[in-house]
């Protein structure tokens, strides 16, 4: 994927969202994420804040190039009203 513009390209760089699911129950097993809730957070273009650091470290053990900037941005209103 070239260019990341939305929550739902950043969930995507995962093989799958039940992937993405287990990544962050690995990093953090207290966030209890599901598939649903990865499901619902690309429906929705956000994820909630959180996650965001198991988000960056999964990204991170993956080899995906993640930064928080990036993800602040993609969280941004002003964007999404673009």
């Amino acid at each position: 994927m070239d260019k990341i513009s939305s929550i739902r390209d950043l969930i995507n760089l995962w093989p799958t969202r039940n992937d993405l699911a287990k990544d962050l129950m690995v990093i953090c097993a207290a966030l209890k994420v599901t598939t649903a809730q990865v499901h619902k957070w690309a429906e929705s273009d956000s994820i909630p804040a959180k996650y965001h650091n198991a988000v960056l470290k999964a990204a991170r053990n993956r080899g995906f190039a993640i930064t928080a900037e990036q993800i602040v941005i993609l969280h941004d209103p002003d964007r999404r009203a673009a």
